[in-house]
């Protein structure tokens, strides 16, 4: 979906997430787009005006129609409205004054804690924090917002560490903290998404549905994506077992280019983690656009890694079996920022079988570019990514790769079904209205072959078909007016092909 913070940090406001909202109904909700998430900078201003303060209980000016209101808009533009807050604090003195038993103070009668969460933290240790817990969390769920983005964590625990004595009812200051993750569980209900942020609060785990396992991003290479990189390879292994791995939203537009984008475009792509998108949407150009379409919507993918990763590993190696169709998507990057780079992949050491010609398809270039044996090397512009279909070769024609999502045929390949004679498929594909839906052929080495008939049908009636013939490969488009399931034939005949004459070599010294 999408998340407010990292264009618009706390200077967000109602008519920008609604323009946001609607032109993710127009442009990604088809792709998958689900959630629009509200972040910092809805709830009151400080004392001082500014936006921001860590007071749950008034709206920022900026949204005049209220957070109820914006909800139900959010709700019927398709999506699942969210919201972000920091639960365990608060800055609101009268707020703290009128909840008696529920925030921690000195012997003095001074707050015991000044963090990042506020000036006060609540006590966990006290039934009159949990009904606030409780209050509070019923009163968002009761606006109608069901993804909950709550920050800080670790810094929590970390002041509960230190606040321990300070408590009405000490215990074990983990167990306490988990049981305010407790409250907020049964205040939400189970079917409502459960984020917590940031630095990984693995004392979280079995409650929360997510984790915020980095630092936050910002709009570049090495503060931007390699931040993002960086939580993938340190927690990778978490995700979709432990939790959702959210390694936090994803940019795209200038001054990224456009290698950039698709680079870390690719990382959630290929690992199926949150993907949250942080533009402003409607301002990004077409190019861009189509960076996100190919991966929205984040895939059920689970991770072999079994620990972190200690190094930048240049290969990342999804492996899908789908349909009969068993193939591997390598992403391979050059991180550096300075200089080109080459990187050799070796099917062995992908766990590929080497003993015959692999077919491999540029996804992102959206070109077949052969059958190579044992390995090839893939050369790398800087601060870039390669996105390569490696399929071994069968000996008949292949379906080598489609356009709809970066994996290829997992997201929109309903069913697909090979006749006996190698020459002719059918299948069932789910297509987005107006999207130029893609089938890539690959051909066994030394034959060559050509689109005899190609034809789709959606549920209106049959629908345009273009065919592209090249040697050792063909393509096959159609565009359906409505997001769909659509029937497909393709029936192929032998073609005449070029072989380009070699020589013995002469003159060599």
């Amino acid at each position: 979906g999408f998340c407010t913070w990292y264009y618009y940090y706390q200077d967000v406001n109602e008519n920008e997430v609604k323009w946001n909202a609607e032109w993710m109904a127009a442009n990604l909700k088809d792709y998958g787009a689900r959630y629009v998430q509200i972040d910092d900078g809805w709830q009151g201003e400080t004392k001082e005006g500014r936006h921001g303060s860590r007071d749950w209980t008034t709206i920022d000016k900026a949204f005049p129609g209220g957070m109820a209101s914006l909800a139900a808009r959010i709700r019927a533009l398709g999506f699942v409205p969210g919201i972000w807050l920091a639960p365990h604090g608060q800055s609101n003195e009268d707020v703290v004054k009128g909840k008696p038993g529920v925030f921690l103070f000195k012997p003095d009668g001074t707050s015991a804690s000044q963090s990042w969460e506020g000036p006060f933290l609540v006590d966990p240790s006290t039934p009159e924090t949990h009904a606030y817990l409780k209050d509070l969390f019923a009163k968002l769920a009761g606006w109608g917002y069901d993804y909950y983005k709550i920050d800080g964590q670790p810094v929590v625990v970390g002041e509960y560490a230190k606040t321990a004595s300070l408590m009405k009812n000490p215990g074990d200051t983990v167990a306490l903290y988990r049981k305010t993750l407790d409250t907020i569980r049964a205040a939400i209900g189970p079917n409502r998404y459960l984020l917590g942020c940031w630095g990984t609060p693995l004392e979280g785990v079995g409650i929360m549905n997510g984790s915020r396992t980095g630092g936050d991003v910002v709009l570049g290479w090495s503060g931007g994506f390699m931040v993002a990189l960086r939580a993938a390879l340190r927690w990778y292994f978490t995700h979709n077992i432990a939790w959702y791995a959210d390694p936090d939203t994803m940019l795209l537009r200038q001054p990224l280019t456009l290698d950039q984008a698709r680079a870390w475009a690719t990382l959630q792509g290929l690992t199926g983690q949150a993907l949250m998108s942080s533009d402003r949407l409607m301002d990004l150009s077409r190019d861009r656009v189509e960076i996100l379409r190919r991966v929205y919507p984040a895939v059920d993918i689970r991770p072999l890694d079994l620990f972190p990763a200690a190094r930048n590993k240049r290969i990342w190696d999804l492996k899908v079996s789908h349909l009969g169709r068993n193939y591997d998507i390598v992403g391979v990057f050059n991180y550096g920022e300075s200089k080109a780079d080459q990187v050799i992949l070796k099917w062995s050491d992908l766990g590929i079988p080497d003993d015959k010609p692999v077919q491999v398809f540029d996804f992102w270039n959206g070109e077949y570019i052969g059958a190579w044996e044992a390995g090839m090397a893939v050369d790398l512009a800087p601060t870039s990514c390669r996105v390569l279909t490696l399929v071994p070769m069968t000996g008949r024609i292949q379906l080598i790769s489609t356009n709809r999502h970066i994996t290829q045929g997992w997201v929109d390949l309903a069913s697909f079904a090979p006749a006996a004679d190698g020459l002719s498929f059918k299948g069932r594909s789910r297509v987005v209205k107006n999207d130029p839906y893609e089938l890539r052929f690959a051909f066994p080495r030394g034959k060559n072959f050509a689109v005899k008939t190609a034809t789709a049908r959606g549920a209106k009636g049959a629908l345009g078909v273009h065919s592209a013939n090249h040697q050792g490969w063909a393509t096959v488009r159609f565009e359906s007016p409505a997001t769909a399931e659509v029937d497909w034939e393709v029936v192929f005949e032998p073609a005449p092909s070029y072989v380009f004459p070699t020589a013995s070599p002469t003159g060599l010294r």
